[in-house]
């Protein structure tokens, strides 16, 4: 992923609001004083570990934190986003999908103006054009949901462990939000499905049958793929025009990209013309129909299951989404203020405790939620049992 380029580096561009008392100047200051920390330097060690307890520097290392968490976050490596797209929300609210196919009503919902295959309606010479009214779907069990956690220490455990604890803690807390995302995006996928989903068997081009909930095999890929073109979606078939993504154990991807890579090949079965041929799997030459399939390893499918679904952007409407709040798009880094005044004035800073029991509290907030489009219709998932 390219590194983004900020035109305001103090704020990322808006993305960072900065409080009293932070400055372009100070929060260098701070982070030099950081980088001569994390090379050994003792003697800004000592130094850093002075000013973020007596100073406004707590608030300017507070603020650097956020300016290398941001792009940080945004340049990690996402497995969901190989499988799912993303869609900004306005609100907590259950999300509306516009159908984007054969959904404009005549206002009463009871008759469709499109023709069967969604053009517009051809109007006559002189006559009315016909008023048609997009509908929407609502999907009650998702939407975007708060999340995050608070972690502190106590003033003691700060003075004991120097300020080491504040060189890995960002890096742990972006681990945490990435986990999060991958958890929303596949934990939809695998607890959102409808029995639309299952994988049914039948009949395939090489004249075998594929049980219900096939193991993993080319017979059964193929069969998945020929039960989501047969299913519907407001009375059209699914169509995926840009190719697969099949989702297994982790550990299985060396076995499954080696069957994969197999091709199809016919011979005639009694060597005339007209007879019917047999399908023979060869590993060079011939023709493979499972070419647009990538394999992917998720520790969220387990044993012998696998899922099939197009992938991101190859079906008209969308299969699989991440929900954002808009203006909360990325995780949010906070540390607790609540540490009074010294006595005669001046702010106290928050890394010298909390005015209760002298702990020094940080919290992660991100928003955030995953989604099936209609039931899970564009997708096939089997436990491979056979049954």
């Amino acid at each position: 992923m390219a590194k983004r380029e900020y035109k305001d580096n103090f704020t990322l561009d808006g993305r960072v609001r900065p409080v009293l008392g932070v400055t372009p100047t100070k929060v260098k200051a701070v982070e030099a004083l950081l980088e001569r920390h994390l090379r050994g330097d003792g003697i800004a060690s000592a130094t850093l570990k002075e000013v973020l307890t007596s100073s406004d520097a707590a608030f300017n290392f507070a603020h650097l934190a956020t300016l290398n968490f941001l792009p940080n976050y945004d340049e990690a490596e996402r497995n969901w986003k190989k499988i799912a797209g993303t869609r900004p929300v306005p609100d907590f609210k259950p999300v509306t999908l516009y159908s984007l196919n054969r959904s404009w009503t005549d206002g009463n919902g009871a008759s469709n103006v499109l023709s069967a295959k969604g053009g517009a309606p051809t109007i006559p010479e002189g006559q009315p054009y016909p008023f048609a009214y997009i509908a929407g779907e609502v999907q009650q069990a998702a939407g975007v949901t708060k999340k995050g956690f608070k972690t502190d220490w106590t003033l003691e455990a700060r003075i004991n462990d120097g300020i080491n604890s504040l060189d890995s803690l960002p890096a742990e807390m972006l681990q945490v939000s990435l986990d999060t995302e991958e958890e929303e995006v596949f934990g939809a996928l695998t607890t959102q499905l409808t029995s639309v989903s299952t994988l049914d068997g039948g009949l395939v081009p090489t004249g075998a049958t594929v049980p219900v909930n096939a193991a993993f095999g080319r017979d059964a890929i193929i069969r998945a793929m020929i039960e989501v073109s047969a299913r519907q979606i407001n009375g059209t078939n699914i169509q995926v025009a840009g190719g697969w993504n099949l989702l297994v154990p982790i550990g299985q991807a060396l076995f499954v990209n080696y069957v994969l890579n197999q091709t199809l090949q016919s011979f005639e079965s009694n060597g005339t013309a007209g007879s019917v041929p047999n399908f023979l799997y060869q590993i060079n030459g011939g023709y493979n129909p499972l070419a647009s399939v990538d394999v992917i390893e998720t520790a969220w499918v387990t044993g012998t299951e696998w899922y099939l679904m197009p992938k991101t952007g190859a079906t008209k409407r969308p299969v699989l989404e991440r929900l954002t709040l808009r203006g909360y798009e990325t995780p949010q880094l906070f540390v607790e203020n609540m540490t009074g005044s010294y006595v005669g004035g001046g702010a106290v800073s928050p890394f010298e405790g909390s005015f209760t029991n002298d702990t020094i509290t940080l919290k992660l907030r991100q928003f955030g939620g995953g989604i099936v489009w209609d039931g899970g219709a564009a997708i096939v998932k089997s436990t491979g049992a056979g049954v």
